[in-house]
This record gives structure tokens, C-alpha cells and sequence, in this order.
């Protein structure tokens, strides 16, 4: 997890029980570049022809193999295997997941959302806490940009073009469908991504024994919820170096 900027954060868990204990009872499956993309995305203005295909009443949208042939990561499924690696810790009794960087594979608000979708069912479900960290592909920006990709697979075997705004991409080969648009293709920055995934570790809940940022002023003994809020704030979270000034730093220690 190359970039601009480096994110780590640390896991600590009070436990008042011996060292043996802690061997049996305390595990946590770190899942780092899970590249997820959503195979079954929700967007809101994309006509229903451009999806590749209709499975279970679900509308399906999968990468070319062309792109996966040029690329250095696997797409479509990257859907199905961050599942499956979930089930095993599932059904290993793990209820701790870390998710150290490149979650996503650009930040784009349809693959952050069906992300947060998988993992709120298996919170809720299997009552397992994630807790995630951001590399050079959540965000690719600080601050997003319009975005989006040439080589879906369009319904009839060509490549589907689907960009975010109008004028970035036309498409020009009898082998391309027409370039269609859909927001939700764009890339998001540090902003949008953490507050649609605020539940899992950037921001503290109420739940949490202790949460700070390395810019936090209170220490353990003086920790409350209330202080905590206001230290994750962004605004509050950024470097005094001039040339990171206006990057949050999102990283966190959390006591669980």
C-alpha cells in the first residue's frame, strides 16, 4: 500500500485474563487489499440495458476479461472471495476482522456502499467488528475526482464504457458500446469514504472503551465520548506539515 500518504492504526483489547486465555480466545483475520468491487451494484441512474446481465432478479455488472488480462488484480471476483474469506473466519469464531488498506479498488461510491452493505450484514448477523485503514487505492486523491471505466461487459459481449461525467471518455471502436454515465462511477476522497464508513474504526462510538487520533489532547484518564467526537472531526486531523496541510490524517487508535 504505496502513496501520498501512509494510514496506521492500532487494535487494542482490554482483556483481564491471562495469556493463555488471550490464545484462545481472541483472534482477528486481517484481510488486507481486498480490491472489492460489486458485482450486483445499486446505481441510481444507470439504464438497465448497460448491465450485463440479469441473475435472480439481480442486475449484474461485471468487468471485461480483457481488463483483468492488463491489469495487476482480479475484479469481479474479488466479490466472492471477500465472502468466502469471511464465512471461514465466521466459521473459525472469529469475530475481529482488520481491514489494512485498498478495500476498495479506486474509492468509487457504488463499490464503497455494496462493501459497507457486506459488511453491516455480517455485524449484524455473525456480530463481527471490522476495523479498516485506508491505502493509495481508498482514496487515489485526497479529494476524488470524476472517474470512471472503459471495459465492462456490456450484454452483448462488447466492452460498455461507463463514465462519471460527460467528456472524459467517448467511445470509438465498432468493439465498444456507447459511453453511458452514471455518477456513482466517480472516485470519492478521504471525506465521503469516511463518512460512509464511519462505523468501523475511523470514527469513535460509543461502544468503544478509548478512541483517539494522533492529534487528540485528553489521555486515558480523562477519555470521554464527547471528546472523542469532536478530536475525529476532520478538520481537527490535519498534519502541521505544509505540504500535507489540507490531507486529513485518518489514523486511529482504538481499545475496544
Amino acid at each position: 500500500m504505496k502513496g501520498y500518504m501512509s494510514t496506521f492504526f492500532v487494535l487494542l483489547f482490554h482483556l483481564a485474563c491471562t495469556s493463555q486465555t488471550i490464545r484462545n480466545e481472541v483472534q482477528i483475520a486481517f484481510m488486507a487489499d481486498v480490491h472489492f468491487a460489486d458485482v450486483y451494484p445499486e446505481f441510481e441512474d444507470l439504464n438497465p440495458d448497460v448491465y450485463t446481465d440479469t441473475v435472480y432478479g439481480k442486475n449484474v455488472l461485471i468487468r471485461s476479461m480483457e481488463s483483468q488480462l492488463h491489469s495487476t488484480r482480479l475484479f469481479n471476483e474479488n466479490y466472492f472471495a471477500f465472502q468466502a474469506a469471511l464465512d471461514d473466519a465466521v466459521r473459525r469464531g472469529i469475530k475481529i476482522i482488520a481491514m489494512p488498506g485498498d478495500f476498495s479498488d479506486d474509492g468509487q461510491p457504488v463499490h464503497i456502499k455494496g462493501l459497507k452493505k457486506i459488511m453491516n450484514r455480517y455485524a449484524e448477523e455473525y456480530n463481527v467488528s471490522f476495523f479498516m485503514v485506508n491505502g493509495n487505492h481508498d482514496p487515489t486523491r485526497p479529494f476524488g475526482k470524476q472517474s470512471g471505466e472503459r471495459d465492462f461487459l456490456s450484454i452483448h459481449g462488447r466492452l460498455q464504457p461507463i463514465m462519471s461525467t460527460k467528456g472524459l471518455y467517448t467511445s470509438s471502436t465498432i468493439a465498444e458500446e456507447p459511453t453511458v454515465i452514471a455518477k456513482e462511477i466517480a472516485e470519492w476522497g478521504y471525506k465521503e469514504i469516511l463518512e460512509e464508513l464511519k462505523a468501523y474504526g475511523f470514527f469513535p462510538q460509543q461502544k468503544f472503551r478509548y478512541w483517539e487520533t494522533p492529534f487528540s489532547t485528553y489521555d486515558y484518564e480523562g477519555y470521554t465520548f464527547k471528546k472523542a467526537e469532536l478530536a475525529s472531526k476532520l478538520d481537527n486531523r490535519i498534519s502541521s506539515n505544509a505540504t500535507l496541510k489540507t490531507i486529513p490524517d485518518v489514523s486511529y487508535l482504538v481499545e475496544r
